[in-house]
């Protein structure tokens, strides 16, 4: 038996994500992002992919009422992060593949988010364990090395552009606690206390990777090393932001879980930000 299912052309966007209607339109559009993505992977011809093919200007930019309206409502994307120094630099190189290099600075990202981008559709959890690393082109990125997701799709999504993404368990985000259960156990925790840290140094650093990560991508044999960024005005609007300190559990068999010592307690933020459309959403090929 063969069962011929057949996605209308106006479901079959990979913009606007999410404004879709269904499961089957946000299904539809996903797989759009995934084929223009992997269709821009495949042309040597291409070093830039714009708003999933779209070009300049294709994202709705959103007035300020509209970014106040969906802050009172709580929408955004939040959850907790920390930025801290490597207590392995051994370790921390053997992650730095070239054409990367050691940065001047070397640290450790580690963050937990929950994606609300106000339709309960589209929302989803992940997380990220990063290093930071130098491109060739003498800009400084976030490398990641460790993407914990809810589902399949999500995990599919990343990997197609190289984000080293594994389904989990279980994730839950709150403003307290994000935590990760990964074959009936934690693998990755943030449990987040207010205060007690100098706010004004925890801005200067910039505990936020957003729109700065690297990942490597396997191209006819051939590593491919890509950046995300944006071009443009704004990216985000910041609707809450608080420093406090931050315990973090890494499942010790993990072999990043050597970058900082165990449980350790450090500075870090819980963050709230929203998308406000404008800038472009930017993928680079980032040759050596």
């Amino acid at each position: 038996m063969v069962t011929t299912v057949t996605i209308p052309e106006d479901k079959a966007k990979p913009l606007s994500v999410d404004e879709v209607k269904d499961e089957q339109e946000y299904l539809a559009r996903c797989r759009a992002i995934m084929d223009v993505t992997g269709a821009f992977i495949a042309d040597p011809t291409r070093d830039e992919l714009i708003n999933w093919g779209a070009g300049p200007g294709a994202v709705s930019k959103l007035s300020p009422e509209k970014l106040e309206e969906q802050i009172k409502a709580g929408i955004g994307s939040a959850g907790i992060s920390i930025m801290v120094e490597p207590v392995d630099l051994e370790l921390y190189r053997s992650f730095i593949y070239p054409p990367l290099s050691m940065p001047e600075k070397p640290e450790v990202g580690v963050s937990l988010w929950d994606f609300n981008r106000s339709n309960p559709i589209t929302r989803f959890q992940e997380g990220r364990v990063t290093v930071k690393a130098m491109c060739p082109d003498g800009k400084e990125n976030w490398l990641v090395i460790s993407v914990p997701v809810p589902n399949l799709l999500m995990c599919y999504m990343g990997v197609v552009w190289g984000w080293p993404k594994y389904v989990a368990d279980e994730m839950t985000v709150t403003p307290t606690k994000a935590e990760v259960i990964y074959e009936g156990e934690v693998r990755l925790s943030l449990e987040f206390t207010p205060g007690g840290v100098d706010e004004a140094a925890l801005k200067e650093r910039g505990v936020f990777e957003f729109g700065k990560e690297c990942s490597f991508h396997v191209d006819k044999g051939g590593a491919c090393l890509f950046r995300i960024t944006s071009r443009g005005g704004e990216s985000y609007k910041v609707a809450e932001w608080q420093a406090g300190m931050v315990k973090v559990y890494m499942r010790p068999e993990d072999p990043w879980a050597g970058l900082i010592p165990a449980n350790s307690v450090v500075p870090g933020v819980y963050q709230r930000f929203l998308a406000t459309g404008g800038s472009d959403y930017l993928w680079q090929k980032v040759k050596g």
